[in-house]
């Protein structure tokens, strides 16, 4: 697996940037309608499958798409064998305390193993160095887990993002949560 965003980069989101992938966004999902037509349909699971996407047979570049409950894209794009999430990205919210800040960010995880029951999950922490002062470093965890129905039309996932920014003295001048974004995304 692996994190598309820059880890320090991330934090310098403004307003325009936040809107701008939005607008990306929202067109994919618009797209991929429309790009997938008739196509994107999946044929009925078998009653006993060997593995839960083996009896499926998916066009390459599969994708699925939804919203958060304060209207933030997701896609999530599955490999042509079913095993894999290829690419999955969203736009969290993040609440900040004690700054009160409240931002959209952009956040991606690729190459997800899907286990036999349609099943995924993923966790990470990592930190990063940054030079705008009084902030000299963040640590972030991130979390994505969900499964995907048996037919693999439709998928329902968590995802979330911690991230505490540190001062120069290592104490934490202010703390980003997203906490626990439940949605669906489907075909």
């Amino acid at each position: 697996m692996y994190r598309i965003v820059s880890k320090s980069s991330i934090y310098k989101v403004v307003n325009g940037l936040s809107a701008i992938f939005l607008v990306a966004a929202l067109s994919l999902l618009a797209n991929v309608g429309s790009a997938l037509g008739n196509s994107g349909t999946v044929g009925k699971a078998a009653k006993h499958p060997a593995r839960h996407v083996a009896s499926h047979v998916m066009p390459t570049g599969v994708m699925f798409g939804g919203v958060t409950a304060v209207g933030a894209p997701v896609v999530v794009q599955v490999s042509a064998n079913g095993r894999e999430i290829v690419r999955a990205t969203i736009a969290l919210q993040q609440k900040c305390q004690p700054s009160g800040a409240t931002f959209l960010v952009p956040d991606s995880w690729t190459h997800l193993p899907i286990k036999a029951n349609g099943a995924f999950q993923v966790s990470e922490e990592w930190s990063a160095a940054l030079t705008e002062p009084p902030v000299t470093g963040v640590t972030n965890t991130g979390q994505l887990s969900g499964s995907f129905n048996r037919a693999m039309t439709s998928l329902t996932a968590s995802w979330s993002l911690l991230s505490v920014f540190n001062g120069a003295t290592g104490a934490s001048v202010d703390r980003c949560d997203s906490g626990a974004v439940s949605f669906t995304a489907i075909q």
